[in-house]
């Protein structure tokens, strides 16, 4: 799994140094309640999520930390399905929002998707509600579908509606476009 970069944005490898800005990026309320997270977020669930995934790629996943100006800023991972689909997921951590890092963090793993997992699509879902994220693939190229997904996600033992969209590569904006 490569570093990626682009502008503020650094997409590497999860440390266990992030342990501390994981957890209180996990509980921001944002967080808990856009995303699957455990609520609330101890030190024993970063701890039990960096014991699986420091340096490995998980159940066919691909993820990354978020790294802006040095500090860890979130999470975002892929899933790839093994026929040329990618599914994404993330979180951006409240000291980093607001500044286009999770669009450039977006753009950066669709890219690579595209590029270096041979996928035809990269696919999104957020529970219905989370404006931001919607925002987010909007402003990355997705296709945003009309109508929500009914009881598709599974939050803290609940069955949520989700929104849903799709990317082809040629939807991709260009990423000068992020970087203004």
């Amino acid at each position: 799994m490569p570093d990626l970069s682009a502008g503020p944005v650094l997409l590497r490898r999860l440390r266990h140094e992030d342990r501390e800005d994981m957890v209180l990026a996990c509980r921001d309320e944002q967080t808990w309640t856009w995303t699957t997270v455990p609520h609330p977020y101890e030190l024993e669930h970063a701890d039990a999520y960096l014991a699986r995934t420091v340096g490995t790629s998980v159940d066919g996943e691909t993820r990354w930390a978020i790294e802006v100006d040095g500090r860890y800023s979130g999470n975002i991972g892929v899933m790839l399905d093994g026929a040329g689909r990618a599914d994404v997921g993330y979180f951006v951590a409240p000291w980093a929002r607001g500044r286009g890092v999770g669009s450039l963090a977006l753009w950066l793993v669709c890219d690579w998707s595209f590029r270096e997992a041979d996928c035809g699509v990269v696919t999104w879902n957020a529970l219905v509600g989370n404006v931001p994220s919607r925002r987010m693939v909007e402003k990355v190229g997705f296709h945003v579908h009309a109508d929500p997904a009914r009881r598709m996600v599974v939050q803290r033992g609940e069955r949520v509606d989700a929104w849903t969209a799709d990317l082809l590569p040629e939807d991709l904006v260009p990423l000068e476009g992020l970087l203004r």
